[in-house]
């Protein structure tokens, strides 16, 4: 038995048992297995380990495998706060009966003969989904995060994307692999749906390798601070001091935490446009005689 458990491991924790290849009696004694509590039954001839992710169980139930934001933890991408929900985007195959999905989850159909079927769907899928699914400013912040956090380049990422809905080839189009966070990449692609353009990782004049999150202009800096990141006391003392010796320097420094990104986002775009309707972006030059 400890063959079948490693074969069906080896396969994502959850297989059919046409995919594990195995004979009439392997197959009884996987159906004895989950008798026993061993193993769990999802579906007719579907087979998982007891400590597979709850979410990856009932994607396989509902007869197919997780995708989209659903999956972008599993892929170590960014995920935005809105995806912290019930939602479950499952691919299944046209060919997969599916039986009154629940309310709570969403059926992506697919005609391509997925592999495997239950799981997880790898980067690809996932990103095609989720390009498509969330708004657009989510939507580039996962993409920015797959070009920071795997294999995936911007050329890549442009073949990849030709063949994606309008919807999510447009979030494609606007992702920048220079963003170090979903925050930053989230601003960032608000105020450019603001007509406000802004340069993720600016360099800084204070040190060799020190950098803004955004630049507006040549003189407004914008800072996103991440709960994880900025909540210490020595982190907030160093930011402050930080943000004293820029503004010494001629610069304005805007600094937005990730509850206001998130929570505020109209309240914080209209911060930035208001510095930027008053011309205080830009450096003061000399006027032309």
């Amino acid at each position: 038995m400890r063959y079948l458990l490693n074969r069906l491991r080896s396969s994502g924790g959850v297989a059919a048992v046409r995919e594990l290849d195995v004979t009439p009696s392997e197959q009884r004694a996987l159906a004895r297995a989950a008798a026993r509590g061993a193993l769990i039954r999802a579906r007719r001839g579907v087979y998982s380990l007891p400590d597979l992710p709850v979410e990856v169980l009932l994607a396989a139930q509902i007869g197919g495998r997780l995708t989209g934001p659903s999956a972008l933890t599993h892929h170590g991408l960014w995920v935005p706060p809105a995806r912290r929900s019930p939602e479950l985007h499952v691919e299944v195959r046209v060919a997969v009966r599916v039986t009154g999905p629940p309310a709570w989850a969403r059926v992506w159909w697919t005609r391509e003969k997925t592999t495997p079927q239950f799981g997880v769907a790898p980067l690809e899928s996932v990103l095609a989904v989720a390009a498509a699914a969330l708004p657009l400013a989510e939507a580039v912040a996962v993409l920015d995060s797959a070009l920071r956090r795997t294999w995936l380049t911007p050329s890549a990422l442009a073949l990849m994307a030709a063949s994606w809905n309008a919807p999510a080839r447009r979030a494609a189009s606007r992702t920048d692999i220079r963003s170090e966070s979903g925050t930053e990449s989230v601003l960032r692609v608000l105020l450019g749906e603001a007509g406000i353009e802004a340069t993720p990782q600016p360099r800084l004049p204070t040190a060799e390798h020190a950098r803004a999150d955004l630049l507006v202009g040549d003189r407004l800096l914008i800072e996103c601070d991440s709960e994880e990141h900025h909540a210490a006391p020595d982190q907030r003392r160093a930011d402050l001091a930080r943000d004293a010796h820029l503004v010494s320097l001629g610069f304005i420094v805007l600094r937005f935490d990730y509850r206001r990104v998130f929570g505020h986002p109209d309240d914080v775009v209209a911060e930035v446009a208001a510095v930027v309707e008053r011309g205080e972006h830009l450096s003061a030059r000399p006027t032309a005689r």
